[in-house]
C-alpha cells in the first residue's frame, strides 16, 4: 500500500494533536510570560509548553527551553511538573529517533505519575510508551498499552482526557499492522465518528477515512474503499488539508489500479508528484509515488513513460540510501520494465534487488520478533531467579524453624488436624443441609403440583356447575320470559318482560364464556390447537389487534397437563397483552420439534420491566405451571420495544 509506515506517521499525529492544543496559547505570549513571571512555576509550566512546542519545528531550541525548565525546578518540591518535564523531555527523545532515551523517559515518568497519583500524565506515558514499542516493531506490547490507554481514559474527567478518538485510532493502527483488518475497522469507524463530531479534529477524521480505506483495500473490498476514499478527499479538500489529501490520493491510485481503471488512478499519482511545492512531501512517500506511476504506465502498455519515474526513485536512493529498505516496489517494477524492453540482464539484476530487499525485510521483522522474545525472557528468568532466591531462603528458614521448635511444629499438627476434623464436619454438615434444602424443594414442587392440579379440578367442576347448573336454569328462566312476553298485555309490562329477558341473555353469555374460559371444551374435545385458535378469536374479536396464530405438525394430541399448561400460558399472555402492552400485533406460533413443543408470543407492544418480570403474579404463574411439565420459559425483549415470550416443554 502507498502509505507512510503507520506506526512513526501516527506518533507524529498524536504528538502534533497535542501542539494544537498546546498554541491555543499564542507562542509570543507564553515566551512573555517565561520571562517576565514572578512565579517559578508559572515560568516553567510556559517553558515546558514552549519545549513541546518546539520538538516538531526546532529541536534545538526545545532542547534550550527544556535545560531552562530543570534548572528552574532544581531544589523546588514540585512533582506534577517535575513529572510532565519527564514527559516532555521522554517525547523530544522519541520524535528526534533516540527510541531508547524515550523508553526511559516513558518508563520513569510512567512510575512518577502512578506514585503521585498524575492519572491524565500516567495516560500520557502509557501511550507514549505504546508508540514507542510499535516503532520498535513490538505489536501485542503496544497493542496492551493502547487497550489500557483507552480504559484508563476514560475515567478521567473530561477537562484532562486526550482525544478520545487517539486510543481507538491507534489500537485501530496496530490491528491493521497484525493484519487483523475486521477489528481494525471496529476501531476506526468509532475514531472517525468521534472526529467529525469535533471541529478541531476533522482533519484526524481525513486521517480516520484513510485508515479504514487501507483496511478494505487488504481485505479487496476495493468499490468500498474508493467510496470511502473520495469521502476522505472531500473533507480534505474542503478544509485545505493537503498533507491528508495527498496520502488518500495515493492510495485512491492504489485501490483504482487494483480494478484495472489505469487512467483515473494515474491521475491522482501525477496530481502528487505536481504537488503544491509549500506542501513539503517526505522522501518515502514520493518514492512510493513514483513507483507506483512507473506500475501504472507498465499496465498500460506505455513503458516509455515508466522508465524516467524509476530514474527519479533511483535518484531519491543515490540521495539517502535508507531508503532502499522501503524499495522493493521500485525494484520490482524496474525488472519489470527492463524484461518489457529486451534487456534480460538489468531484468535479472533489478530482480534480485528486489529479493534482497525483501530478505532484509524478512531478517529485520524476525530480529524483532526475537528481540521481544528475548525481553520477555529476560524478564521472567530475572523474575524466576528472584523467585528461587525467595524460596531459597524461605527453605532456610523452615529448617531452622523446624530444628529449633519440634514441640511447636508437633502442636501445629495436631491443630491442623482438629482444624480438618472441624472443616470434614462442617462439610458433612452443608451437605446434609444441602440433602434437606433438595428434599424441601422437591416437597415445595409436589405441594405446588397439588396446588395448580386441585386448581384445575375445581375450575374443572365451577364450569361444569356453571354450564350444567346455572347456565341451564338462565336459559330456562329466559324462556320463560319470552313465552309471558308473548302472552303479557300492555306495553309497560312487555316492556318490563323484554328487559329482564335481554338482561338474563346477557347473564348467560357471560356464564358461558366464564365456563368456557375456566375449562374450554374446545381443548378437552379438540386439543391445544383448535383450543389456542378459539381463545384468541374470542379475545381479539372485539380489539384493534392483529393476531395471527401459525402451527407446525402440533395438531397431535399430547398428554393432556401439556396441552393445559400451554394453553393457559397463551391465555395469562394474550390477557396481559390487552392489558399492558399497548401492542397493535401479537404473533403466536406453535411448533413440534422431535420430542419437545415450542410455543413462542411475540407483541410490538411497550415492552417489560425486567425487575417486574421476575416479581409479578402472573408471569410467576407462568414459570411454576412450565416447570410443572419440566419445560422452560424465557422472556426477552423484542428489539426496541415489545415482548417475546419463549416456552419449551418436552413431550
Amino acid at each position: 500500500m502507498i502509505c507512510l509506515r503507520p506506526a512513526a506517521f501516527a506518533a507524529l499525529l498524536f504528538y502534533a494533536s497535542h501542539v494544537a492544543c498546546a498554541q491555543g496559547v499564542k507562542t509570543d505570549s507564553l515566551e512573555k510570560l517565561a520571562q517576565t513571571a514572578s512565579d517559578d512555576s508559572v515560568k516553567v509550566t510556559a517553558l515546558l509548553q514552549l519545549a513541546f512546542q518546539a520538538i516538531f519545528s526546532n529541536s534545538k531550541t526545545a532542547w534550550q527551553h527544556l535545560e531552562e525548565a530543570r534548572q528552574l525546578l532544581v531544589g523546588k518540591h514540585n512533582p506534577y511538573l517535575q513529572t510532565h518535564a519527564t514527559y516532555v523531555k521522554a517525547v523530544y527523545y522519541d520524535v528526534t529517533g533516540s527510541a531508547d532515551s524515550a523508553r526511559f523517559y516513558f518508563e520513569k515518568g510512567l512510575q512518577l505519575s502512578r506514585n503521585h497519583q498524575f492519572n491524565d500524565l500516567e495516560v500520557k506515558f502509557l501511550n507514549g510508551l505504546g508508540l514507542n514499542n510499535w516503532n520498535r516493531g513490538y505489536f501485542q506490547t503496544a497493542l496492551d498499552l493502547f487497550l489500557l490507554v483507552n480504559e484508563r481514559n476514560r475515567q478521567l474527567e473530561k477537562s484532562k482526557q486526550i482525544p478520545q478518538s487517539t486510543p481507538l485510532n491507534n489500537i485501530g493502527l496496530i490491528y491493521q499492522e497484525l493484519g487483523l483488518y475486521d477489528k481494525a475497522l471496529e476501531y476506526h469507524r468509532e475514531a472517525l465518528q468521534i472526529r467529525l463530531s469535533d471541529p478541531a479534529l476533522l482533519a484526524q477524521a481525513a486521517t480516520s477515512y484513510n485508515n479504514i480505506g487501507i483496511c478494505l483495500y487488504h481485505q479487496k473490498k476495493y468499490r468500498e474503499a474508493e467510496e470511502i476514499y473520495r469521502k476522505g478527499l472531500q473533507l480534505a479538500l474542503e478544509r485545505k488539508f493537503l498533507r491528508q489529501y495527498y496520502d488518500l490520493a495515493g492510495n485512491m491510485a492504489n485501490t483504482l489500479a487494483a480494478m484495472n481503471r489505469y487512467d483515473e488512478a494515474q491521475r491522482f499519482n501525477l496530481e502528487i508528484l505536481n504537488h503544491d511545492p509549500s506542501i513539503k512531501l517526505p522522501d518515502k512517500f514520493l518514492m512510493n509515488i513514483n513507483s507506483a506511476a512507473a506500475g501504472v504506465y507498465l499496465n498500460m502498455r506505455k513503458p516509455e513513460k515508466a522508465l524516467p519515474l524509476l530514474q527519479k526513485c533511483f535518484a531519491l536512493i543515490e540521495q539517502k540510501p535508507e531508503l532502499e529498505f522501503y524499495a522493493s516496489d521500485v525494484y520490482r517494477y524496474a525488472s519489470a520494465y527492463y524484461y518489457t524492453v529486451g534487456d534480460t540482464q538489468k531484468g535479472r539484476y533489478y530482480g534480485n534487488k528486489q529479493q534482497e530487499v525483501l530478505e532484509q525485510k524478512f531478517s529485520k521483522r524476525n530480529a524483532e520478533s526475537v528481540a521481544e522474545m528475548e525481553v520477555k525472557y529476560e524478564t521472567a528468568e530475572k523474575e524466576r531467579q528472584i523467585l528461587d532466591q525467595k524460596l531459597l531462603i524461605e527453605h532456610n528458614n523452615l529448617m531452622l524453624a523446624r530444628h529449633r521448635n519440634q514441640n511447636i511444629i508437633l502442636t501445629a499438627a495436631v491443630i491442623i488436624l482438629s482444624l480438618l476434623g472441624v472443616i470434614g464436619f462442617l462439610f458433612f454438615r452443608a451437605r446434609q443441609r444441602a440433602r434437606e434444602q433438595q428434599l424441601l424443594l422437591k416437597e415445595k414442587q409436589l405441594r405446588l403440583d397439588a396446588v395448580l392440579q386441585a386448581t384445575e379440578e375445581e375450575r374443572q367442576r365451577i364450569a361444569r356447575d356453571l354450564h350444567d347448573g346455572i347456565g341451564q336454569q338462565l336459559s330456562g328462566v329466559i324462556l320463560q320470559l319470552e313465552s309471558a312476553k308473548h302472552r303479557a298485555h300492555g306495553s309497560e309490562l312487555k316492556t318490563i318482560v323484554s328487559s329482564l329477558s335481554d338482561n338474563l341473555r346477557k347473564t348467560a353469555s357471560e356464564v358461558r364464556t366464564l365456563s368456557h374460559d375456566m375449562m374450554p371444551r374446545s381443548l378437552t374435545e379438540l386439543g391445544l390447537v383448535p383450543a389456542i385458535t378459539d381463545l384468541l378469536a374470542r379475545t381479539f374479536s372485539n380489539t384493534s389487534v392483529q393476531c395471527t396464530f401459525h402451527h407446525h405438525l402440533a395438531t397431535d394430541r399430547f398428554d393432556a397437563k401439556t396441552e393445559l399448561t400451554l394453553f393457559r400460558v397463551v391465555q395469562e399472555l394474550v390477557n396481559n397483552i390487552i392489558r399492558h402492552a399497548q401492542a397493535s400485533q401479537v404473533s403466536v406460533n406453535l411448533f413440534k420439534m422431535k420430542d419437545k413443543l415450542r410455543l413462542t408470543v411475540e407483541d410490538n407492544g411497550v415492552g417489560f420491566d425486567a425487575q417486574a418480570a421476575q416479581s409479578g403474579h402472573g408471569l410467576m404463574n407462568i414459570r411454576s405451571r412450565v416447570e410443572g411439565v419440566k419445560g422452560t420459559v424465557l422472556f426477552e425483549q423484542n428489539g426496541k420495544s415489545g415482548t417475546l415470550v419463549t416456552v419449551t416443554v418436552p413431550i
